[in-house]
Formats: C-alpha cells, structure tokens, sequence
C-alpha cells in the first residue's frame, strides 16, 4: 500500500520569466495531482510515478509550463529495477558516454537549464540507448566500484 506524499514543486512558465512554486501530491495506484497557487488542478496516472509525472507533464506542456524537478530533466530516466524497486521515485542521470551512475530522487529541483518537455526528454533517451558500449572487464570493475561508493556516501 503506498502512502500518500506530499511535495512542492517550482514551475516555470510560458515566456520563462516567472517561477511558481505549485502543490504536487502523490497517491495511491501512482496517481500525481498537480495543483496551481490559482487553484487549477491536473490529474495522472501510470504504472509508476515516472510514467505519472509524464503524463502530467503532458497536460501541462501545451500551456507552457515546464517542472523544474529531477523527473523533467532531459537526461534523467529510471531503469526498470529502479522502476520496480522504487515505483519510478529514484532515476538515473544519464552520461553522453552511454553511462548512468548518479541517482536522483524525481520530484528533487532541477535546474532550469536542464529540463525539457516529455518529447525531449524521450528523445535523448532514445539516442542514449543507441550509444554503443565497450566494457571492458576493467570498466565493469570500476563502475561496480563507483555504484557502492555512491550507495555508502549517500546513505
């Protein structure tokens, strides 16, 4: 059973010249609504918070508006442990190298210079995935090395 969650979220808007901080709450069967300091209300669900929060991101797009937190960035996706594990809470932030290492929680503050609309954001996750991948044992072995370090350091 999930608890519901309560967060507050900044957005930015149309013409990029004004931030709002606006009321996002996350419920039962990965449902988010997002609630404006007017009152407007948007409504979503998915199959977990990531997929959620894209969909209102959808709903919100068209009028301008762009999420700054982590779930909005252009580099920023869950794995499918991660989305299993965590419902889609924790993403990764995807190296142009073809690499995910650092994770971040989705609903944390972004920067506005690093998120994008949903379209974007799918579209840089495509290419990402097309990257081509040479491990060598020795780069498994440091990778596994970072991912503990990065787990005890934020623990």
């Amino acid at each position: 059973m999930m608890v519901t969650e309560f967060h507050q979220v900044i957005v930015l808007s149309a013409d990029k010249s004004q931030q709002e901080v606006w009321d996002l709450q996350a419920g039962e069967e990965c449902r988010l609504d997002l609630v404006s300091p007017h009152g407007a209300r948007w409504s979503a669900m998915g199959g977990d918070l990531f997929e959620a929060l894209e969909n209102v991101r959808l709903q919100i797009e068209p009028l301008g508006y762009l999420l700054l937190c982590n779930g909005a960035r252009v580099d920023a996706h869950p794995s499918g442990m991660s989305r299993d594990m965590s419902g889609g809470r924790t993403l990764y932030l995807l190296e142009k190298k073809g690499v995910a290492r650092k994770h971040v929680f989705i609903f944390d503050h972004a920067d506005p210079t690093v998120v994008g609309t949903v379209a974007e954001q799918r579209e840089f996750y495509e290419a990402w995935l097309r990257i081509p991948r040479r491990y060598r044992l020795t780069d498994r072995a440091r990778a596994a090395a970072l991912e503990l370090w990065s787990r005890w350091r934020d623990r």
